[in-house]
């Protein structure tokens, strides 16, 4: 029972009623030592596991058929891959400016594992990895690290600490508190956004196939087609939602650079006109004493 609404079990629950002799002896990675106590959450738990694994398969072996084959008239499978790429390439460049495909092999993993994740629970019996809040927690926290450390890269130590502290010194330790509580939120904001959504399309395709079943009428089909739709606008915002928040240190850290240059530039375009200057006066006077 998850929110009131009975799924039916997956595939690998003869998997799960095996490693824990139907439930009487739950091994510890399996509860995450003592974290997760009940036994329909345990089962969730390895459902998404191997789900998530078959979903990484399954993509690796794409893209591995796709590079194996590549050709200068490309076949359906490299165009797809193609167009893919380059899409994901042209998000990262709206979001990210010119620098964006730098990060595109980040967004666009974080993009194809939540988009397959999402897609296999629309395969009976088969559990979307993304309706257990282990999953989105676990990529919302991979997020936040990469984020941070790109953020460090970006600006240094002591520019990072200064993004935190805004503009006016006199405020720098209220805000500093609330930037750092903010950047706190950003793992969990993006962790529930995407279970919450994801669950709740199960849940709701649960819900119809219920209906359906007593009469044979696949009642749920409709939603099943829309699950495709939600699949890829979950994976969609998510990976736009990580570019900004990459954007935020980033375009800092740009506008930092950029005023460096100007300052170089500045003083570089002085000291030639002053050097041009010198010797102009030089000339002339070696003209007027001539």
């Amino acid at each position: 029972m998850a929110g009131g609404v009975d799924h039916p079990p997956s595939l690998f629950h003869p998997i799960f009623e095996a490693i824990t002799d139907h439930g009487q002896h739950v091994p510890g990675w399996l509860s995450c030592w003592g974290l997760i106590e009940n036994t329909h959450h345990q089962a969730e738990f390895l459902d998404a596991i191997i789900c998530s694994g078959i979903a990484i398969s399954v993509l690796i072996a794409l893209v591995a058929a796709g590079r194996g084959k590549l050709q200068k008239v490309p076949g359906k499978l490299q165009n797809v891959l193609e167009w893919a790429i380059e899409s994901l390439r042209g998000l990262t460049i709206d979001l990210l400016g010119p620098d964006g495909p730098k990060y595109l092999p980040l967004m666009g993993t974080l993009f194809l594992y939540i988009f397959f994740n999402n897609l296999i629970g629309l395969v009976p019996g088969f559990k979307s990895p993304t309706m257990s809040v282990s999953t989105t927690l676990a990529l919302g926290l991979t997020t936040f690290v990469c984020v941070q450390t790109i953020a460090i890269k970006a600006n240094g130590i002591v520019g990072y600490l200064k993004h935190f502290m805004g503009d006016i010194l006199a405020l720098a330790p209220l805000m500093f508190v609330i930037h750092i509580a903010g950047e706190f939120a950003k793992p969990m904001s993006l962790s529930l956004r995407l279970f919450g959504n994801i669950y709740g399309e199960d849940n709701i395709i649960a819900v119809l196939f219920k209906m359906g079943y007593p009469v044979w009428l696949p009642v749920h089909l409709p939603m099943l087609a829309f699950g495709i739709f939600t699949a890829f606008l979950q994976a969609f915002i998510f990976t736009s939602l990580s570019c900004i928040y990459v954007q935020g240190f980033t375009e800092h850290a740009g506008h930092e650079g950029h005023g460096h240059d100007h300052d170089h530039d500045h003083d570089h375009g002085h000291a030639h006109a002053h050097g041009q200057g010198h010797g102009h006066g030089h000339d002339h006077g070696h003209d007027h004493k001539h």
